[in-house]
C-alpha cells in the first residue's frame, strides 16, 4: 500500500470491524502502511486447506468468501464470510496449517495485513485476542472491549463503602446501640467480643420488631435481638453472590468475615443499602419486598424492576448463571405471593416448575410452566381452580403465557398417584405415549409446598427408568432432530441444508439440542428429575472425564445463547426465541458460531451409543 491516503482509507476500513475496533489509529496506519491489496476472481482458491501458513492473513474487503473442508475426499461447506471478516486467523489458535480451505464465491478484494504485527497488537490488546480466541472455541467469558466490568467480577472488598463498620459489644444496651445507628445513619451493626470475632448482626428492621412486640426496657443488653445466626461471608465473594446469599438467608445485612464464618473477624457489613449504591439499582430490595407485596399490582412492579435490573446486569454471558438464580428466587417469590393473596386451598400440595423455569434458565418475562400433585385425589378439582386464579395473576404480573406450558389447568393439577402413572407410561411406552412432548416434564422442580409428594415421583421415575435400557438410548436419538445452523451471512442465517433465513430460531436450534442433551446425560447419571443444564453437564464431566473438554465448551455455548435469549426476550418483552441477525455484532455472531460447532460435536458424541456402554 504505497500512498499514506491508501493507509488512511484501509485505517478507516479495519477500525468498523473487530478485532480491530478499539486499536489506536497509529497502530493500524502501520499495519496498513506494510500490507497489500489483492483481487481474486470468483471461483479462486485463496487459501488451500492443509496448506503452511504464509507470511500475511486476508481481511475481506468486499465479496464473499466460502469456507470447505475436505474429509474422506468429499468437500463440507462449513462457513462462509464477508466484509470485515478474516481468511487465515486459524494461525492465531496454534494451528501450524490451514485447517479449512477459502475459495473466492464472488470478485473478492482483500487486505494483506502481515501475520506479525497483526499478532503484536493482538498481544496489545486484550478484546483482540479474545475476539481470534473466539474463532477456536466457544467462550461465555467475552464483552465488548468498552464494557464495564460485571457484577460477577467485582468482589465486595472493592464494592464495600466502609471498612469502618459500626459496632457495639454484646454488654452495650439496644439503647447505646440504637443510639450509634441514629448518629450515623446506617441500618445495621455488628455485634462483636473483644477479639472483632462476630457474635451476631442486628439490623433497624430488626429493632422495629423488637419495640411492635412490647420491647420496652432499652436498657436490656443488644445480645437479645440478635436470633439466628447472622450471614457470614468472605471478602473475596463476589457482590453477585452476596445479594444471592443475603436473599436466601432473609436478612438485609451480611457479615464479612475473614473466613466467611461467624466468629471470624469482621473486616465489615454489607447492606442492601450499599448493594444498592454498588449495582445502580436494589437487587436485595426487590426480593425482600416480594413477600410483603399488598396486591398483584405492586408484585408487577417488582417484576418489571427485576428484569429490568437483569437487563442493565447482562454485560456479558459469564453473568448469566447468577442472574438466572436471581430471577428465579423473584419468580418464585412472586409465585408464594400471589398464593396466599388468591387464597392456597387446604391439603397437601406441591407446586413444581418444569421447562426452562424448571432448570432455573428462564430470563425473559415469561410465566413459568408448572404444575400441581396433590396428595389427595378428592382435592385436585379445589387446585385446579386456585392454579388457574394463580396463571391469571402472573398474567396481571405482566408475564408471557408459558410457550412450553404442556396441560390446562385441570390437567396439571393432579394426584400424586396419577403424576407417577404418567410418567411410568412416558417411560415404558415412549413412542405411543408421545413422551418427545413431555421432556420438559422431566425438569420438573419443586418450588413450592410439600416437596416429599415430588420426592416420591421422582423415585418412581428413577426406578422406571432403571428398569428400561432402551429409555436413554431413545432419548439421545431424539437429540438428532434438531441441528445447530451453519453459519451466519449479510444478516441472514445459513442452514445446515444451504436455506437462508431472516431469524435465528435460539430455541430451536441451539437452546433445545443443549437442553435435550443436558436431560439424557443427567438422566444417565441417576437424577431422574430435575437439575439445571449445567448441573447435568457437569455430571456427565465426571462420568466422562476423558470427554470433558466437549462437555464444558457445551456448558460455554449453552451461557452464550441464553444470554442473547435473555437480552432479546427482555428488551422486547418476548421469550426471546426468535433473533434478527441483524442485532447481532460480529462478535456475537463469531461466538455463535463457535457454539454452533460445539453444539454439533456434543450431538455427534451422544448419538455414538458407545459412551452408554462405558458406563
Amino acid at each position: 500500500m504505497q500512498t499514506s491516503a491508501i493507509s488512511y482509507r484501509v485505517a478507516d476500513f479495519l477500525k468498523q470491524h473487530p478485532p480491530f475496533q478499539g486499536m489506536e489509529e497509529a497502530d493500524l496506519l502501520t499495519l496498513a502502511a506494510n500490507g497489500r491489496v489483492k483481487f481474486h476472481e470468483s471461483d479462486e482458491f485463496i487459501v488451500w486447506q492443509g496448506a503452511p501458513h504464509g507470511p500475511f492473513i486476508f481481511v475481506i474487503q468486499q465479496g464473499t468468501v466460502s469456507m470447505w473442508e475436505e474429509s474422506n475426499g468429499s468437500p463440507q461447506l462449513r462457513d462462509i464470510r464477508g466484509e470485515g471478516d478474516i481468511v487465515g486467523i486459524d494461525r492465531f489458535t496454534k494451528s501450524p496449517f490451514s485447517l479449512l480451505s477459502a475459495k473466492a464465491a464472488s470478485d473478492v478484494v482483500v487486505y494483506a495485513l502481515k501475520a506479525s504485527e497483526l499478532a503484536a497488537l493482538v498481544a496489545k490488546y486484550p478484546h483482540a485476542e479474545r475476539y481470534i480466541a473466539a474463532h477456536a472455541s466457544v467462550s461465555a467469558n467475552y464483552q465488548p472491549y468498552d464494557q464495564r466490568r460485571a457484577a460477577h467480577e467485582t468482589f465486595l472488598c472493592e464494592a464495600a463503602q466502609h471498612w469502618g463498620t459500626l459496632t457495639c459489644s454484646t454488654t452495650d444496651s439496644i439503647r447505646e446501640a440504637a443510639r450509634l445507628m441514629s448518629s450515623t445513619g446506617v441500618r445495621a451493626i455488628a455485634v462483636i467480643d473483644g477479639c472483632r470475632r462476630v457474635a451476631g448482626v442486628v439490623t433497624s428492621d430488626e429493632m422495629v420488631r423488637w419495640i411492635a412486640d412490647d420491647g420496652h426496657d432499652a436498657g436490656q443488653p443488644v445480645e437479645i435481638l440478635m436470633g439466628a445466626a447472622p450471614c457470614a461471608v468472605t471478602p473475596d465473594m463476589p457482590i453477585s453472590d452476596c445479594v444471592l446469599a443475603m436473599a436466601e438467608a432473609g436478612t438485609d445485612a451480611v457479615a464479612i468475615t475473614d473466613d466467611g464464618t461467624v466468629g471470624g473477624i469482621l473486616h465489615g457489613l454489607m447492606t442492601a443499602s450499599d448493594l444498592a449504591a454498588a449495582f445502580g439499582g436494589q437487587p436485595a430490595g426487590i426480593l425482600r419486598a416480594i413477600p410483603h407485596a399488598a396486591n398483584v399490582t405492586a408484585l408487577r412492579v417488582l417484576q418489571q424492576r427485576a428484569r429490568a435490573f437483569v437487563l442493565d446486569q447482562l454485560v456479558a454471558p459469564a453473568s448469566m448463571e447468577w442472574l438466572a438464580r436471581f430471577l428465579d428466587l423473584v419468580d418464585t417469590g412472586i409465585l408464594a405471593r400471589i398464593g396466599t393473596l388468591t387464597g392456597v386451598p387446604e391439603g397437601e400440595y406441591c407446586w413444581c416448575f418444569y421447562g426452562a423455569s424448571g432448570r432455573q434458565e428462564s430470563l425473559p418475562p415469561v410465566a413459568p410452566s408448572s404444575l400441581v400433585i396433590v396428595s389427595n385425589p378428592a382435592t385436585a378439582d379445589r387446585f385446579a381452580k386456585w392454579y388457574a386464579r394463580v396463571l391469571d395473576a402472573l398474567g396481571e404480573c405482566d408475564y408471557i403465557a408459558a410457550p412450553d406450558a404442556q396441560f390446562d389447568a385441570q390437567a396439571s393439577c393432579a394426584s400424586l398417584v396419577d403424576w407417577m402413572e404418567r410418567f411410568e407410561n412416558w417411560v415404558k411406552n415412549p413412542v405411543l405415549s408421545q413422551m418427545y412432548r413431555a421432556r420438559p416434564l422431566f425438569d420438573l422442580r419443586p418450588v413450592q409446598g410439600q416437596k416429599s409428594l415430588w420426592r416420591q415421583v421422582e423415585a418412581g421415575v428413577r426406578a422406571s427408568v432403571s428398569q428400561e435400557k432402551e429409555f436413554v438410548h431413545l432419548l439421545a436419538h431424539d437429540c438428532l432432530a434438531c441441528l445447530p445452523p451453519l453459519t451466519f451471512f449479510q444478516d441472514m442465517v445459513v442452514e445446515e441444508s444451504g436455506e437462508h433465513a431472516a431469524l435465528f430460531h435460539l430455541e430451536r436450534s441451539a437452546i433445545r439440542p443443549l437442553v435435550d442433551v443436558g436431560r439424557v446425560f443427567g438422566i444417565a447419571a441417576g437424577r431422574a428429575l430435575g437439575g439445571s443444564t449445567l448441573e447435568r453437564f457437569a455430571l456427565a464431566r465426571t462420568m466422562l472425564p476423558q470427554h470433558e473438554q466437549v462437555f464444558r465448551e457445551a456448558s460455554e455455548t449453552l451461557a452464550v445463547v441464553l444470554y442473547q435469549q435473555a437480552r432479546a426476550g427482555i428488551r422486547q418483552h418476548t421469550d426471546g426465541t426468535e433473533l434478527p441477525p441483524s442485532l447481532l455484532s460480529r462478535h456475537d455472531r463469531q461466538i455463535l458460531k463457535s457454539g454452533f460447532r460445539s453444539i454439533l460435536r456434543l450431538l455427534e458424541f451422544t448419538a455414538d451409543r458407545e459412551w452408554l456402554e462405558t458406563l
